[in-house]
């Protein structure tokens, strides 16, 4: 089973929704790391081997683009407009469609906005 944990800026009701359907999320305020720096973040959810779904595009350019590159799995929610049960739909698809790849990957970003989904796993430098 994948594990996840959601950034504090992630929609309580979403949360909430995840852990309803079965799914096994932590949440940053709850694990002490709230106000904490993306990096420390992501490395917390590294160590662990969890998934961060966050609204916040900064990990996405961490871990493909920057110092984190090729480390850290996120799922990265890019709605223009959020629509709660749109986007737990969303994400428990991905869970399902991408397991494979969350599971046996060290790093990827997934793109989730109105009608897209994008992974992307850093290339090999």
């Amino acid at each position: 089973m994948i594990r996840l944990l959601a950034d504090e800026n992630l929609h309580s009701a979403i949360l909430r929704t995840l852990r309803q359907a079965g799914c096994e999320i932590g949440y940053v305020p709850d694990i002490g790391l709230a106000g904490r720096s993306d990096r420390e973040i992501l490395a917390y959810a590294e160590q662990r081997d969890l998934v961060l779904i966050s609204g916040d595009k900064d990990f996405g350019g961490l871990i493909e683009f920057g110092p984190l590159w090729g480390r850290g799995k996120v799922i990265l929610l890019r709605y223009r407009l959020l629509n709660i049960d749109r986007a737990v739909e969303d994400i428990l698809d991905t869970l399902r469609r991408e397991g494979e790849i969350l599971s046996t990957t060290g790093s990827a970003v997934i793109v989730l906005s109105e009608g897209r989904r994008r992974v992307h796993r850093p290339s090999a430098r």
